[in-house]
């Protein structure tokens, strides 16, 4: 049995874990990201990870989920990853594979998301689906016959980048301006000037009757339903697949989004279309580029200890 070991660096943590090739995912953990690290303490702290989970047994290769686009040549971030600077600075991949003697493959968070969803997870049953990523940032992809769609160069999509209104100042407003976890608590802050902790918080405090937390949630999910609502009008979308960190408040969110979307979508399309929830949640990630590792290791030679 061939295994992996995958790494999926958010803005927020870095998720790791050891992924068999039937998609089990025999060891998993996660630390906090230290958004201050360099790139060269980031890889060290990357292979520590390794060898402390590993204690000793190999993988068959390594896989790295992160944001943004980075260079299939040099694996170097060139297009987007704020949220991760150091990434930017050299190729993680590389150094990984110099200190651990390992293959390493590494894609997009979000593509790697969708395609763990198609693997392994709510993607087997459709075919034609968007998975919004709602976390530190918002990602994702869109799934057209069992194949995320990417650039002809690998370049990821933006979903995040979608226009979904205006904000107070009546500038554009993006999706991950809107929807984002970070937004989702300035735009509470702003309306209170009380700080939520997080989204969890967020919507429980909605759930006890908190206004302001029912009307910030609201308008997150309107960013959500009209950035979908385009993309199922569009490409004839079967479902809408909701994953990311947001997504851990389950039917709390899938309720109010589905509720909204009839008014962005047309409505013999809106009598069809799916909401549901990623099955894999924040293990999607791992699952998903973990299998570009097990898809690369098929096509080429054992290499050597």
């Amino acid at each position: 049995m061939k295994t992996a070991f995958a790494f999926d660096i958010g803005g927020t943590a870095v998720k790791f874990g050891l992924v068999a090739e039937s998609g089990a995912l025999l060891k998993q953990g996660e630390i906090p990201f230290e958004r201050n690290l360099s790139f060269a303490a980031l890889g060290e702290r990357l292979a520590r990870l390794y060898e402390e989970a590993m204690a000793g047994a190999q993988a068959d290769a390594l896989a790295v989920a992160m944001p943004g686009f980075a260079s299939p040549d040099s694996g170097v971030v060139v297009d987007g990853g704020g949220n991760v600077p150091a990434l930017r600075d050299g190729s993680i991949a590389q150094a990984l594979e110099q200190h651990l003697r390992r293959p390493v493959w590494f894609g997009n968070d979000g593509v790697a998301a969708a395609l763990g969803e198609v693997r392994y997870g709510a993607g087997r049953t459709l075919g034609r689906f968007v998975l919004i990523t709602i976390g530190t940032g918002v990602g994702g992809a869109v799934v057209l016959g069992g194949k995320p769609v990417i650039g002809p160069n690998g370049h990821p999509p933006e979903l995040g980048a979608i226009v979904v209104g205006r904000d107070e100042a009546g500038e554009l407003l993006s999706l991950e301006a809107r929807s984002s976890a970070p937004a989702m608590l300035q735009t509470y802050l702003r309306r209170t000037g009380v700080a939520a902790l997080s989204t969890r918080e967020l919507f429980e405090r909605a759930a006890a009757g908190d206004v302001a937390a029912e009307a910030t949630i609201d308008a997150a999910c309107h960013g959500i339903a009209r950035a979908t609502g385009a993309l199922i009008n569009a490409l004839m979308l079967d479902a809408v697949v909701l994953g990311g960190g947001v997504s851990g408040a389950g039917e709390a969110l899938v309720s109010r989004v589905r509720i909204l979307l009839p008014a962005y979508v047309w409505p013999s399309l809106a009598t069809t279309v799916e909401i549901r929830i990623a099955e894999l949640g924040n293990a999607a990630g791992l699952l998903g580029v973990a299998s570009l590792a097990f898809d690369g290791l098929r096509t080429v030679a054992p290499q050597k200890e």
